[in-house]
């Protein structure tokens, strides 16, 4: 389950996933981003990971492309809020060079609060 919305005050796209994010819901989902991204020039994606429950490697996969997708089309910056801190660490030491160029951040739940 998700919820996708367009924030015009923060220019931002907004993305929440709640429990096991499947297949087909990340193809759903990937269709309906793309379509927003699509209507927007400058803009930032705020992705919120830290409810889902796991996901399928076809899923990961998938929105692992919209990430590629946003950041190819001119996003300033994409923000993943995870799980938990070992979950954005891991995160940000995989994309670490996305993350020191300021195109990408991974941030814990906890974190936010």
């Amino acid at each position: 389950m998700y919820l996708l919305t367009w924030n015009p005050k923060e220019q931002q796209i907004e993305a929440s996933f709640g429990g096991r994010i499947t297949r087909r819901e990340a193809i759903h989902f990937a269709e309906e981003f793309l379509a927003i991204m699509d209507q927007h020039i400058e803009f930032q994606v705020l992705i919120d990971f830290s409810t889902i429950t796991g996901m399928t490697d076809c899923a990961r996969d998938i929105l692992d492309d919209c990430r590629e997708s946003a950041i190819y089309s001119g996003a300033e910056k994409v923000t993943f809020i995870t799980r938990d801190e070992r979950e954005a660490r891991s995160m940000t030491e995989q994309r670490l060079q996305q993350v020191m160029d300021g195109r990408e951040r991974y941030i814990s739940y906890a974190l936010t609060g």
